[in-house]
């Protein structure tokens, strides 16, 4: 009798098997991951955005305004008289800098205006509270925030 070394066919095939099904499951959590990651992303950038668009209001003594395009799923911050952008954020698309599905902000006109003392009109907000929700499949991020720009990041 003759020994044979290796593997048979059928050892090969549940082996490659078993690794297909291992790496399913690891690209289903990381997808998973991928997405709370842009959407927490996002809700801190734009949480340090109203920080910028507050101190550069006070800084130039001159209004400064943050609109969000929800449609297009990107914002910018521009002074109100001699229209300069500030910053300008996209969240789709190939210059995107964080991939996500919806961007929504609950103030009426998706516009806020910082005065030059860095005080925000909150009248068209539904509370006292001003809130801006980041999504990216099936997970939200909220960023709550105040007439000063003060703000806090939750999963929702």
């Amino acid at each position: 009798m003759r020994r044979r070394d290796g593997f048979t066919l059928i050892e090969l095939t549940i082996v490659v098997a078993i690794a297909g099904i291992v790496v399913a499951f690891g690209a289903l959590t990381f997808s998973g991951y991928f997405q709370r990651s842009a959407a927490r992303r996002a809700a801190q950038v734009f949480a340090q955005d109203l920080v910028v668009a507050r101190s550069y209001a006070v800084r130039a003594q001159e209004p400064v305004v943050l609109r969000v395009f929800e449609g297009t799923l990107w914002y910018q911050i521009v002074t109100r008289n001699t229209d300069t952008e500030v910053v300008r954020r996209r969240f789709t698309g190939s210059s995107a800098e964080i991939d996500l599905s919806s961007v929504a902000l609950d103030v009426s006109g998706d516009t806020l205006v910082f005065n030059s003392r860095g005080q925000i009109d909150m009248s068209g907000a539904a509370s006292a509270l001003g809130t801006a929700a980041f999504s990216a499949g099936e997970v939200t991020y909220e960023v709550q925030f105040n007439s000063l720009g003060a703000s806090k990041v939750e999963e929702s």
